[in-house]
């Protein structure tokens, strides 16, 4: 039974160097890079280990290191590739959509001998409401029958993966949208604006990929969106405002549930932390309280139904039944792995 995984890895592009390299494999060139070589010894075995343990045959990777077009030479594939070669992962092969317009891309990095995988971008050149990815489209995002014209910062992922021993075809978007983050003083000046404005920006972005969605359903194909989709259920004030999350968005519309893209994690439940199941955990900027938050996903098409709801996973050691099984020893053993690795926690989805 395949597992597909989505993973959003922390600022995984500073862990490599120039040339494609891991930054354990090179010596640091002075004192002030020093602390830049001690992250990558630290984090890098985390996440293969992560990876390993969790056993993936495809991982939807968000913030993957960067693709450049400057001298640093910089190459998505190859470095993924030199990392997944590094620590000897199963998932080997590595592939890219269209590049970020900035740091941090979106990127597949696969088990070969159980997929092949093409970059298979959908939507009309041109087109105002469904073009490629890496094309401006039309959302009237506040109602007022006006059309506003955005665009994807990381265009995502769309991905034909075809089963090496069957042949059977699954189609894939690995996403990572727009941030509702407030992040620097003069953003909570204006806290109220930019909080609509970020959210309206994320709602367009998920219609865009909806009606890629859309657009793939009525061709017959079966399909997962998975990735960092930055909202989640309850996930701020501003979602009761709109009365809607940008994740209902993209799973679509419950009048027509034949194509509603189904969340086999079931319904998250609130608790005194935040969330429960959550895949990342930030500070209220008022408050300053510690919350969970769910916020990266998997769904898929209703077809795609795994044999029980175990098969959809949230791999967080602090919530996570079967993890809290383990010995005391292994249990504090994950959560070090899972911290040291990255900021969010991987989220899985076996299928038939």
């Amino acid at each position: 039974m395949p597992r597909l995984m989505a993973y959003n890895i922390e600022w995984f592009t500073r862990l490599f160097v120039d040339g494609n390299k891991l930054w354990t494999e090179v010596a640091a060139e002075n004192p002030s890079r020093e602390k830049a070589k001690k992250e990558a010894e630290k984090r890098l075995p985390a996440i293969a280990e992560v990876i390993a343990r969790i056993d993936p045959d495809v991982i939807g990777i968000t913030e993957a290191p960067n693709t450049t077009t400057t001298s640093d030479n910089r190459d998505t594939v190859a470095q993924l590739e030199a990392f997944a070669a590094g620590f000897g992962l199963r998932c080997s092969k590595a592939l890219i959509g269209f590049p970020s317009r900035g740091t941090q891309e979106i990127a597949l990095l696969y088990d070969p001998a159980v997929f092949t995988a093409e970059h298979s971008p959908g939507g009309q050149p041109g087109d105002h409401e469904s073009p490629p990815f890496n094309q401006a489209f039309h959302v009237d995002s506040d109602g007022d029958g006006i059309l506003e014209i955005y665009e994807h910062y990381r265009p995502p992922l769309e991905v034909k993966l075809t089963r090496a021993d069957t042949g059977a075809e699954l189609w894939l978007i690995v996403v990572h949208a727009k941030s509702k983050g407030i992040f620097d003083a003069m953003d909570r000046v204006h806290f109220e604006r930019n909080s609509e404005r970020n959210r309206r920006k994320l709602f367009a972005e998920c219609t865009s990929i909806r009606r890629r969605v859309d657009e793939w359903q009525d061709a017959g194909r079966d399909i997962v969106v998975m990735g960092d989709i930055n909202d989640g259920p309850g996930f701020d004030w501003y979602e009761s405002r709109f009365g809607r999350s940008a994740v209902e968005i993209v799973m679509g519309d419950i009048f027509q549930p034949e194509k509603v893209l189904a969340n086999r994690l079931g319904a998250p439940k609130w608790g005194r932390f935040g969330w429960n199941p959550s895949t990342a955990r930030f500070t209220d900027q008022f408050t300053g309280d510690l919350v969970n938050a769910l916020i990266d996903h998997i769904v898929a098409s209703t077809a795609i139904a795994p044999a029980d709801q175990s098969r959809a996973r949230v791999w967080n050691p602090w919530q996570d039944d079967e993890l809290e099984d383990l010995p005391q020893d292994e249990l504090n053993e994950w959560k070090g792995l899972i911290s040291d690795a990255s900021d969010h926690i991987p989220v899985t989805l076996d299928i038939p």
